[in-house]
């Protein structure tokens, strides 16, 4: 029964006459499409700038705030050459790599690294961006910030780069060093910890009168600099030969 329904039903279905016109049109039709996957998928600018839209806007608004805080502080008449300008840019660098770190933690959420390995760009390349654009925007504020201080108040602006960059880091050295080595559920207590005993000694030896931003503690600073610096670098191959793969993931836990 059903397949009489059907036979009448096929009967129905009326077919046109074979037209090789019509073919070779299809055919050139074809020659003009040039939607291919390949060419639709996203390239490096395009995925290094979708990237930064995923970073979380409370991290921009926090950046921007403290940013113009340090600024204004800055031109302010009653911080002296002699007095706390130096100790504020000291201080600035460790906060401003925190919050880079409270950014960096969020991408190690239970699930969001199986997630971030399982897609094309490699989970090291979006650490990568990230810490490329924090790396660069902050660079950007320390040598904004020792222009102003060497116009506002007459300073050697390498020096203010010096006393801002070096803080920055001997807290970037700590982070990486705690990503590397810790748990992910601790990496955020520890590097809050680090950065408030960086800000404390600051603060200390200020108090405490002993004149580390004079010219003859000058060579102990540029030597903090360059040992922390290749530091950073090593602890930062370390950590993105991790990321490569899932030995990152197996070694925390967090592997699934």
């Amino acid at each position: 029964m059903i397949d009489k329904k059907l036979k009448g039903e096929l009967k129905k279905v009326t077919v046109p006459d074979f037209d090789k016109k019509k073919i070779q049109d299809t055919i050139e039709k074809a020659k003009i499409v040039k939607m291919y996957p390949e060419r639709q998928r996203m390239s490096n600018m395009e995925f290094y700038f979708n990237q930064l839209s995923f970073i979380n806007k409370k991290t921009w608004l926090l950046k921007i705030c403290f940013t113009l805080l340090i600024l204004c502080l800055i031109m302010f008449d009653n911080i002296g050459f002699h007095n706390w300008i130096f100790t504020l840019l000291a201080v600035s660098g460790p906060i401003l790599c925190l919050i880079n770190a409270n950014e960096i933690c969020n991408i190690f959420h239970p699930g969001m690294i199986e997630i971030q390995m399982t897609a094309r760009h490699s989970f090291s390349k979006v650490l990568i961006i990230r810490l490329m654009a924090f790396g660069v925007l902050d660079f950007v504020f320390f040598i904004f910030a020792a222009n102003m201080i060497s116009f506002f108040k007459e300073t050697i602006i390498w020096q203010a780069i010096i006393y801002g960059t070096v803080p920055y880091e001997i807290m970037c050295f700590g982070c990486m060093t705690i990503l590397n080595r810790c748990r992910e559920e601790n990496i955020l207590l520890y590097s809050s910890t680090w950065g408030a005993s960086i800000i404390c000694i600051v603060f200390t030896l200020k108090i405490s009168g002993i004149e580390i931003f004079k010219m003859h503690c000058f060579h102990v600073w540029m030597i903090l600099g360059l040992v922390t610096f290749a530091g950073v670098v090593l602890e930062l191959k370390k950590f993105l030969k991790k990321a490569e793969g899932n030995l990152n993931e197996i070694n925390y836990g967090s592997f699934i």
